[in-house]
């Protein structure tokens, strides 16, 4: 049966969804094939595709195991769509090649974001201009991708027939790349509307929305699994092992005044120390009045007046006055620098004393530069394969990385780790420590494979040192546990946690805060596996714990009370989430202020319950709280304000604005699609969010253009005007306030005014009424 109904433009959105739905597929699982057979031919005990399980699950290790890949290697491949096709050769691990750099990138990494195409467009050609047919197959790959794209981002079920040839023409050309060939889409492009089936454009329309719901349900997953990392990101948070403690300070201090006392070279009055005199911050308990007396005329022993300094730098220490202690090793910096000159070997351990204290008070800015001039100090005089030159570059890389200037800090740890596994060799504590800072900044830069291999081989290092019962072992197995739950492998994390704790309560007994760290990082990955009453358990003592240990008023109890506040939305106890995400709230208020991240956190965060629970009004008001402070501390262009921008647009369609709904919504799709590009969960999830939102706003329009006309039509009945009239203008009045329109609203409520004027003109009290109602809906 013909179509008769459809436009050529409605013929050409069927015909160009047929080719995209059944022929792209096909083609995918051709290349991947070809993929797989000819270019992992290396790999031990590699077989053609032929998709068995077994041979499924070799692609499954090739990827790096469970959790590391989308692909739902489970099925046959016959099953996956798109996006998984997409996933297993672009995305993919297994056919990844190595850079310039020899850093191995997935084709995606190396030949398509480097092009950074614009929003809507294709790739001009997909031949590689070099001929390297890695490239080629990459660029047609992500040509498919695009096409793909601009079907289900498409906002209408019409294609003109420019477009539509240029789609097709875009097709043929990445399916010759690909060697697919190119019959089918002729055949299906040169269909006319009598020779396209009725029940060919209903099986489309179903398949077109089988294939929203998948690729909905895909990112519902996405979404899942980022919310499992990012709710409790504090909970989840690698500590930073690498972080100088005040013991490392004093151990430093300690080997200082060693060598100090050790060089007896020093013993005596130094000439060029005659300008510098004792201050009354310097302790010199053992020097004589006669000394003091005689300290104008004689010259300052420099053993004498560092070793005070120092002394003083450990007494304030101990007091946990860091400032006091700063002052201390800044003036013993200035006389060593006086003795010796700036690049003497000394001036390196001074530098160091510095800048470890430094980044205690979280001056991480003036650390890096005291670490700096240690690390180029030593450098210089000791060499690069030095264990001091060694501590020097970790040193710098802890200040880096507080810095968030992962690159660096990354570049700086791998240095130290170089230099020790070869003064060391492998099974060294120092060795270790290099493992798990490097695996830390890995996290940080999102490279959670990278920073698995590096957890695990510190864990490994430290189990055979240290035995399973040790501080270094547990902290070995939560980071390792962190990363895993990022990975999304939640059993494992699971199981890494648990020993972590295990190993924490027996050391540390249960009122610990590491212990009380473990219990909420347990709990974070129990929220993640679905066991939500374990994780309320476990956030519940961790809670517990830090009340005990620091009380209500500290930002780790303001952390607990957040992320049990998840928990219990997820149990459906929405009021006991309400107050715990309140009480969060209240915490970081007081002691971070206003315009913090956490605080703007915690905002968001009881606006959202706040919307569970129908509230709609403050749900709207804390999360523009949310955003006003993101928007201060990041700016416009950021993924937590687009976040933000998307979650308030879903409370405004709830409240039925729809226009506001819509704006907020298209801003937060404008920042993501400029922040990550087209193809990335949280793209994709603005674009299903605001299609909803277009969805209610254009039958709110319908609907209004609809009492418009039969507005129209009662007035043009004369004996009909005074009631339908009445009938007609009163709901449009009601729709037009609602969905924001004021001034049709007016135009509405004057019009009413005018025909009761004309038709009932003693109704003076109806009048009223009504101007009453208008005002009650135009002004809250």
């Amino acid at each position: 049966m013909a179509l008769q109904p459809f436009r050529d433009e409605q013929l050409n959105y069927f015909k160009f969804a047929s080719i995209v739905l059944d022929e792209f597929p096909k083609a995918l699982r051709q290349t991947f094939t070809s993929m797989w057979d000819n270019t992992l031919t290396h790999l031990p005990g590699h077989q053609p595709w032929d998709d068995s399980a077994a041979v499924r699950n070799k692609f499954l290790t090739s990827e790096g195991g469970p959790g590391r890949t989308k692909v739902p290697t489970n099925l046959s491949y016959e099953e996956w769509d798109c996006t998984a096709l997409f996933q297993a050769t672009i995305y993919a691990k297994s056919f990844a090649l190595p850079d310039s750099g020899g850093h191995h990138k997935t084709l995606c990494e190396l030949f398509v974001k480097p092009r950074k195409l614009a929003h809507g467009v294709f790739h001009a050609s997909v031949t590689s201009p070099s001929g390297n047919n890695a490239e080629t197959v990459a660029l047609a790959i992500d040509q498919v991708r695009l096409l793909r794209n601009s079907l289900f981002h498409s906002h209408t079920s019409e294609i003109t027939k420019a477009t539509f040839d240029q789609y097709v023409k875009h097709a043929k050309d990445a399916f010759e790349a690909l060697g697919v060939k190119t019959d089918p889409i002729d055949i299906i492009g040169g269909l006319t509307e009598s020779e396209f089936p009725t029940n060919k454009v209903r099986k489309l329309e179903e398949y077109i929305k089988e294939e929203n719901r998948a690729f909905v349900s895909f990112l519902q997953q996405q979404n899942q699994h980022l919310e499992g990392i990012s709710s409790d990101v504090k909970a989840l948070k690698h500590k930073m092992e690498v972080m100088p403690t005040k013991d490392d300070i004093f151990k430093m201090l300690e080997q200082i005044i060693k060598d100090l006392i050790q060089a007896p070279a020093q013993n005596k009055p130094d000439k060029n120390l005659t300008s510098i005199k004792p201050t009354k911050d310097t302790l010199l308990d053992t020097h004589t009045a006669d000394q003091d007396r005689k300290q104008e005329e004689v010259p300052c022993s420099s053993h004498g007046l560092l070793k005070v300094e120092y002394e003083t730098a450990v007494t304030h220490l101990k007091s946990d006055d860091f400032v006091s202690a700063l002052q201390s090793a800044k003036r013993a910096l200035d006389i060593t620098r006086t003795l010796f000159g700036e690049e003497h070997p000394k001036m390196a351990n001074n530098h160091l004393l510095v800048g470890l204290i430094q980044i205690d008070l979280g001056n991480y800015a003036s650390a890096f530069q005291s670490c700096q001039s240690a690390l180029d100090i030593r450098r210089k005089h000791l060499g690069e394969e030095h264990p001091d030159t060694a501590k020097s570059y970790f040193s710098l890389g802890v200040t880096q990385n507080s810095l968030a200037e992962y690159a660096a800090a990354l570049q700086s740890f791998q240095r130290a780790l170089d230099i020790r596994r070869k003064l060391f060799s492998e099974q060294h504590q120092g060795t270790a420590l290099s493992y798990h800072s490097l695996a830390v900044t890995q996290y940080s830069l999102g490279d959670y494979v990278s920073a698995l291999q590096s957890d695990q081989r510190a864990l490994d290092i430290r189990r055979k040192l240290f035995g399973e019962e040790h501080s270094d072992t547990a902290n070995s197995y939560d980071s390792l546990g962190t990363t895993q739950h990022s990975l999304g492998d939640y059993e494992s994390a699971q199981k890494s946690k648990r020993s972590a704790l295990d190993i924490r309560r027996k050391l540390f007994g249960e009122e610990h805060s590491d212990t009380a760290n473990s219990y909420g990082s347990l709990g974070a990955t129990q929220h993640s596996l679905g066991d939500y009453k374990s994780a309320q358990k476990s956030k519940q003592r961790a809670l517990d714990i830090r009340l005990k240990l620091f009380g209500e008023e500290h930002q780790d109890t303001a952390e607990s009370y957040s992320s049990i506040g998840k928990t219990q939305k997820k149990l459906g106890e929405l009021t006991l989430a309400l107050q715990s995400k309140q009480r969060s709230l209240d915490i970081r208020r007081k002691w971070l202020g206003e315009e913090h991240l956490d605080t703007a956190e915690s905002y968001y965060s009881l606006g959202v319950i706040q919307h569970c629970l129908r509230d709609y009004a403050s749900a709207q008001e804390s999360k523009q709280r949310a955003l006003d402070i993101i928007r201060k501390l990041f700016d416009e262009e950021h993924s937590d304000t687009a976040k933000i921008y998307d979650s308030l647009g879903a409370t405004q369609h709830s409240i039925g604005d729809c226009a506001s709904a819509q704006k907020s919504k298209q801003r937060a799709l404008d920042i993501r699609r400029k922040l990550f590009g087209e193809d990335h969960p949280d793209t994709a999830r603005s674009y299903s969010s605001i299609r909803k939102t277009q969805i209610k706003f254009r039958k709110q329009t319908l609907a209004c253009q609809s009492k418009r006309r039969s507005l129209k039509y009662s007035l043009i009945t004369s004996e009909l005007v005074s009631q339908r009239a009445r009938e007609a203008l009163f709901p449009l009045m009601i729709h037009t306030t609602s969905v924001g329109d004021y001034e049709s609203a007016l135009e509405s409520c004057q019009r009413t005014f005018d025909i009761r004027r004309s038709c009932l003109a003693r109704e003076t009290q109806t009048q009223l009424k009504v101007t009453i109602l208008w005002r009650s809906h135009i002004i809250p």
